[in-house]
Protein backbone atom coordinates (compact mmCIF):
# COMPACT_ATOMS: atom_id res chain seq x y z
CA UNK A 1 0.00 0.00 0.00
CA UNK A 2 0.91 3.55 -0.74
CA UNK A 3 2.54 5.88 2.08
CA UNK A 4 2.64 2.73 5.01
CA UNK A 5 6.05 2.31 6.35
CA UNK A 6 7.20 -1.37 6.12
CA UNK A 7 7.66 -3.14 9.39
CA UNK A 8 11.55 -4.42 10.06
CA UNK A 9 11.86 -8.42 9.77
CA UNK A 10 12.39 -9.23 13.08
CA UNK A 11 14.81 -12.19 11.81
CA UNK A 12 17.20 -9.79 10.55
CA UNK A 13 17.13 -7.70 14.59
CA UNK A 14 20.08 -8.08 16.45
CA UNK A 15 19.95 -9.37 19.64
CA UNK A 16 21.18 -7.38 23.14
CA UNK A 17 23.69 -8.92 25.18
CA UNK A 18 27.31 -9.89 25.20
CA UNK A 19 28.43 -11.96 21.23
CA UNK A 20 29.46 -15.72 22.15
CA UNK A 21 32.24 -15.17 20.42
CA UNK A 22 33.51 -11.97 22.83
CA UNK A 23 37.27 -13.02 23.99
CA UNK A 24 36.58 -11.79 27.52
CA UNK A 25 33.99 -14.12 28.07
CA UNK A 26 36.38 -17.20 26.29
CA UNK A 27 39.04 -16.33 28.64
CA UNK A 28 36.81 -16.58 31.57
CA UNK A 29 35.62 -19.78 30.31
CA UNK A 30 38.81 -21.48 30.56
CA UNK A 31 39.87 -20.56 33.89
CA UNK A 32 38.78 -23.31 36.61
CA UNK A 33 39.01 -23.12 40.55
CA UNK A 34 39.99 -25.59 42.67
CA UNK A 35 38.69 -25.42 46.24
CA UNK A 36 39.77 -27.74 49.03
CA UNK A 37 37.22 -28.53 51.98
CA UNK A 38 35.83 -31.23 54.32
CA UNK A 39 32.39 -31.87 53.71
CA UNK A 40 30.15 -34.08 56.21
CA UNK A 41 27.05 -36.04 55.09
CA UNK A 42 24.59 -37.40 57.73
CA UNK A 43 22.42 -40.24 56.86
CA UNK A 44 19.02 -41.69 58.64
CA UNK A 45 18.69 -44.86 58.56
CA UNK A 46 15.21 -46.51 59.70
CA UNK A 47 16.02 -49.88 61.83
CA UNK A 48 13.97 -53.13 60.57
CA UNK A 49 11.32 -53.87 63.51
CA UNK A 50 13.51 -56.89 64.40
CA UNK A 51 16.39 -54.31 64.56
CA UNK A 52 14.63 -52.11 66.53
CA UNK A 53 13.36 -54.75 69.33
CA UNK A 54 16.89 -55.69 69.16
CA UNK A 55 18.10 -51.94 69.64
CA UNK A 56 15.28 -51.63 72.22
CA UNK A 57 16.22 -54.48 74.61
CA UNK A 58 20.02 -53.50 74.69
CA UNK A 59 18.97 -50.38 75.88
CA UNK A 60 16.97 -52.16 78.51
CA UNK A 61 20.38 -54.30 79.18
CA UNK A 62 18.99 -57.44 77.24
CA UNK A 63 20.67 -59.55 74.46
CA UNK A 64 17.67 -60.80 72.74
CA UNK A 65 18.75 -63.15 69.11
CA UNK A 66 16.09 -65.28 67.02
CA UNK A 67 16.44 -68.83 66.99
CA UNK A 68 15.56 -70.32 64.16
CA UNK A 69 13.63 -73.94 63.59
CA UNK A 70 17.04 -75.59 62.80
CA UNK A 71 17.95 -74.17 66.40
CA UNK A 72 20.66 -72.02 65.58
CA UNK A 73 20.70 -68.74 67.40
CA UNK A 74 21.69 -65.70 65.87
CA UNK A 75 22.62 -62.07 67.56
CA UNK A 76 21.18 -59.98 66.52
CA UNK A 77 17.81 -61.83 64.62
CA UNK A 78 17.65 -60.43 61.08
CA UNK A 79 14.58 -62.14 60.51
CA UNK A 80 16.02 -65.21 58.67
CA UNK A 81 19.02 -68.14 59.52
CA UNK A 82 21.32 -67.34 57.11
CA UNK A 83 22.82 -70.93 56.68
CA UNK A 84 19.24 -72.76 55.64
CA UNK A 85 17.16 -69.44 54.63
CA UNK A 86 14.04 -70.48 57.30
CA UNK A 87 12.27 -67.24 58.50
CA UNK A 88 12.63 -65.88 61.86
CA UNK A 89 9.89 -63.56 63.56
CA UNK A 90 9.42 -62.02 66.87
CA UNK A 91 7.92 -65.38 68.22
CA UNK A 92 11.41 -66.58 67.61
CA UNK A 93 13.66 -64.41 70.09
CA UNK A 94 15.50 -65.42 72.43
CA UNK A 95 17.40 -64.12 74.94
CA UNK A 96 20.74 -65.01 75.60
CA UNK A 97 23.79 -64.41 77.97
CA UNK A 98 26.28 -61.50 78.00
CA UNK A 99 28.89 -63.82 78.82
CA UNK A 100 31.10 -65.95 76.23
CA UNK A 101 34.28 -66.79 74.78
CA UNK A 102 37.10 -65.19 73.28
CA UNK A 103 37.63 -67.22 69.72
CA UNK A 104 40.09 -64.74 67.95
CA UNK A 105 41.77 -61.09 68.40
CA UNK A 106 44.17 -58.61 66.67
CA UNK A 107 45.96 -56.03 68.67
CA UNK A 108 46.02 -52.72 66.51
CA UNK A 109 48.44 -50.44 66.58
CA UNK A 110 46.95 -47.11 65.78
CA UNK A 111 48.77 -44.78 63.22
CA UNK A 112 47.52 -41.27 62.73
CA UNK A 113 45.29 -40.14 60.43
CA UNK A 114 41.94 -37.41 60.46
CA UNK A 115 39.94 -38.86 63.10
CA UNK A 116 41.71 -40.91 64.76
CA UNK A 117 41.38 -40.94 68.75
CA UNK A 118 43.33 -43.62 70.13
CA UNK A 119 47.13 -43.40 70.77
CA UNK A 120 48.02 -46.81 72.55
CA UNK A 121 47.80 -50.17 70.75
CA UNK A 122 44.10 -51.39 71.69
CA UNK A 123 42.46 -54.86 70.44
CA UNK A 124 39.58 -55.38 67.92
CA UNK A 125 38.28 -59.17 69.15
CA UNK A 126 35.35 -62.08 68.34
CA UNK A 127 33.29 -63.29 71.37
CA UNK A 128 30.96 -66.38 70.89
CA UNK A 129 28.26 -65.66 73.44
CA UNK A 130 27.17 -68.74 75.34
CA UNK A 131 23.61 -69.80 73.73
CA UNK A 132 25.00 -67.96 70.57
CA UNK A 133 25.63 -69.96 67.27
CA UNK A 134 27.28 -66.84 65.73
CA UNK A 135 30.55 -64.97 67.32
CA UNK A 136 29.72 -60.74 67.56
CA UNK A 137 33.05 -58.76 66.22
CA UNK A 138 34.72 -55.77 66.80
CA UNK A 139 34.85 -56.20 70.46
CA UNK A 140 37.00 -54.16 72.97
CA UNK A 141 38.35 -56.55 75.22
CA UNK A 142 39.59 -54.72 79.12
CA UNK A 143 41.52 -55.37 82.00
CA UNK A 144 43.56 -57.89 81.15
CA UNK A 145 47.32 -57.25 79.47
CA UNK A 146 47.33 -57.90 75.82
CA UNK A 147 50.10 -60.62 76.35
CA UNK A 148 47.64 -62.64 77.63
CA UNK A 149 44.54 -62.34 75.64
CA UNK A 150 44.26 -66.47 73.88
CA UNK A 151 41.18 -67.92 72.34
CA UNK A 152 38.77 -69.78 74.91
CA UNK A 153 39.34 -67.67 77.39
CA UNK A 154 35.84 -66.73 79.07
CA UNK A 155 34.79 -63.18 79.12
CA UNK A 156 31.76 -60.83 80.15
CA UNK A 157 30.35 -58.00 78.77
CA UNK A 158 30.17 -54.57 80.71
CA UNK A 159 27.38 -52.67 80.13
CA UNK A 160 27.31 -48.63 80.46
CA UNK A 161 24.98 -47.30 83.02
CA UNK A 162 21.25 -46.88 81.82
CA UNK A 163 21.37 -43.23 81.61
CA UNK A 164 24.41 -43.47 79.33
CA UNK A 165 23.54 -45.75 76.17
CA UNK A 166 22.56 -44.87 73.03
CA UNK A 167 21.93 -47.78 70.15
CA UNK A 168 22.79 -44.92 67.40
CA UNK A 169 25.45 -46.87 65.87
CA UNK A 170 23.09 -49.68 65.19
CA UNK A 171 22.30 -50.13 61.10
CA UNK A 172 20.66 -52.85 59.10
CA UNK A 173 24.09 -53.90 57.67
CA UNK A 174 26.07 -56.29 58.54
CA UNK A 175 25.58 -57.71 62.02
CA UNK A 176 24.90 -54.85 64.75
CA UNK A 177 27.24 -53.63 67.20
CA UNK A 178 26.82 -52.68 70.17
CA UNK A 179 28.91 -49.59 70.24
CA UNK A 180 27.15 -47.07 72.64
CA UNK A 181 25.64 -49.83 75.23
CA UNK A 182 28.58 -52.51 75.68
CA UNK A 183 32.20 -50.97 76.29
CA UNK A 184 34.10 -53.91 75.70
CA UNK A 185 34.76 -57.36 77.87
CA UNK A 186 36.74 -58.17 80.51
CA UNK A 187 37.78 -62.12 81.86
CA UNK A 188 35.66 -63.97 84.12
CA UNK A 189 37.97 -65.78 85.76
CA UNK A 190 36.36 -69.04 84.67
CA UNK A 191 38.93 -71.74 82.89
CA UNK A 192 39.31 -71.54 79.47
CA UNK A 193 36.82 -73.41 76.89
CA UNK A 194 37.80 -76.22 75.57
CA UNK A 195 39.20 -75.04 72.15
CA UNK A 196 37.38 -78.02 70.40
CA UNK A 197 33.88 -76.49 71.50
CA UNK A 198 34.63 -72.77 69.43
CA UNK A 199 37.12 -74.45 66.54
CA UNK A 200 34.57 -73.21 63.82
CA UNK A 201 34.07 -69.94 65.48
CA UNK A 202 38.55 -69.18 65.24
CA UNK A 203 39.90 -67.33 62.98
Amino acid sequence: MEGRARRQDRRHRRMGGRDMSDPAQSEAAKEEMVMDDFVSLTYTEHLTPNLQRFADNLMNGKLVGHKSPSGNVYLPGKGYDPLTLEITTEDDEIEVSDTGTLTGYTIVTPVRYYGQQETEPFVVASVLLDGCSNAIGSQDILNIPHDQLRAGLRVKAIWRPADQRNVDGITNRGWGGFDGVIDGFEPTGEPDAPLEKIREHMF
